[in-house]
């Protein structure tokens, strides 16, 4: 019957799951495993580091932001570009109005200002200030927009009359151009990094940041090739896994595969689930719960006014609906969400302290459980700053910086981990409050 060779199908690729392992190629990709991939702080300074590479190869001069500079420009540029001077390459370079450039490269008959964007939105006149800030009548300024999949920068960021007086001087790249730009204009233009020793670590670093530039813009890219992978698995003749189909109507085919897969989705359900026991089992996990019920206990009684008058600003998870959230295979959760600004108007301006639970701890810090300050980054660099004054003046080194745990445009400058065999909840709970009631002070003055 179809229904048995459906079920012989599934304890098929159980049994069989090794090999289809095997076939699969290993994927190691270091910032991805160092939690880096979608960071733009962390990006950028991957990007300075490949821009600011110049050297000697025997006599020729090796300079990658040369290189890159000649990818960008029209013909009519080259030539002005090939006999540049080299001065140097900036990362968060700062301008006259306090604005930063993600990066800057700078020849003495031109300069470079790129924008890297992956997860961020724009910032009002920021490429306009930018371009304001470096352009003079001596050097040529161009403008990289760099984003996931090419997107032009809007009027919000640069104006109308900006936009034609640079006419064909600003570029539009997605990081996928950037890994072409690297196997292209580097890789295959300078084969001696392959083979010369002494280039080995330069080599290596380029092939790892080009793969990563590659997965920020097609991060189903590595995804499809496994696929293709399973499905040459699937039709090998000694497997034969789509023997269940037959000569008859399309209707018998479709609805045996049909089946087929709604069998296949009722197993990868059975799997998550297990997967949500597995962690609801594990003791710290649930003890790391209790702390944060006991946590949330504590604030709401000794924030009971102000919490009752700016309900919409406070959300504590119950122990149910965090174990719920693990139970979906979330990986992390936010058990404490304690607002200072939020504007329903602009999202983008908000400000929250929140208690944190993953599933897995940091691994530089072995902790699963912190809590720390969220600020919109790219809207509210003011307030980030005086965030970062007030805790190391207030708080000192019980605070750790973490500036890199930045979230689709959520950075938090400093955290502090919990340790629940040293911490207690009414503690660290007061450490919240006590954080809460000095910022809301200070930052919404």
């Amino acid at each position: 019957m179809v229904e048995d060779k459906q079920i012989d199908l599934l304890k098929s690729l159980i049994e069989n799951r090794q090999e289809i392992y095997e076939r699969l190629a290993p994927r190691v990709n270091i910032f991805d495993i160092l939690g880096n991939t979608y960071y733009e702080v962390q990006n950028s300074k991957l990007l300075y580091y490949i821009f600011n590479t110049h050297f000697k190869y025997y006599d020729k001069e090796i300079n990658f932001a040369k290189d890159f500079s000649l990818y960008i420009v029209g013909n009519e540029y080259k030539d002005k570009i090939k006999d540049a001077k080299f001065e140097n390459v900036y990362r968060e370079f700062q301008t006259k109005d306090g604005r930063r450039i993600d990066i800057l490269i700078v020849f003495d008959k031109f300069e470079i200002i790129i924008e890297n964007k992956i997860n961020a939105g724009e910032q009002e006149s920021q490429l306009e200030d930018y371009y304001k800030d470096r352009y003079n009548n001596g050097k040529e300024i161009f403008l990289v927009y760099l984003t996931r999949w090419k997107y032009e920068a809007s009027k919000y960021s640069i104006s109308k009359e900006t936009k034609e007086k640079l006419r064909d001087k600003i570029y539009y790249l997605s990081h996928g151009d950037i890994a072409k730009w690297i196997e292209n204009d580097i890789l295959n233009k300078y084969e001696f990094l392959k083979f010369d020793k002494k280039y080995q670590s330069i080599y290596s670093a380029l092939i790892q940041i080009r793969d990563n530039e590659k997965i920020i813009t097609n991060p189903n890219e590595e995804n499809n090739m496994e696929k293709e992978e399973i499905k040459k698995f699937f039709e090998i003749e000694d497997n034969n896994y789509f023997g269940l189909l037959n000569n008859n109507e399309l209707k018998d085919n479709f609805e045996a595969l049909d089946n087929c897969h709604n069998l296949l989705l009722k197993a990868a359900e059975v799997i998550e689930n297990k997967k949500g026991d597995i962690v609801l089992k594990d003791k710290k996990v649930l003890n790391e719960i209790d702390f944060s019920e006991k946590v949330s206990k504590y604030i709401k009684e000794n924030m009971k006014d102000l919490i009752s008058n700016n309900n919409e600003l406070f959300k504590f998870k119950s122990n149910e609906e965090i174990k719920s959230n693990f139970l979906q295979n979330y990986k992390s959760n936010e058990n404490i969400e304690m607002f200072l600004i939020k504007n329903p108007n602009n999202p983008c301006k908000s400000v929250k302290i929140s208690l944190n639970q993953l599933i897995y701890p940091m691994e530089e810090y072995k902790k699963s459980l912190y809590f720390g300050v969220w600020i919109h980054y790219y809207q509210n660099k003011e307030i980030l700053n005086k965030v970062k004054e007030i805790i190391e003046e207030k708080f000192g080194n019980d605070f750790e910086e973490y500036n890199k745990l930045e979230i689709y445009d959520w950075v938090s400058p400093y955290i502090r981990y919990i340790d629940i065999e040293k911490d207690k909840p009414e503690e660290t709970a007061q450490k919240i409050i006590d954080l809460y009631n000095l910022l809301k002070e200070k930052i919404t003055q």
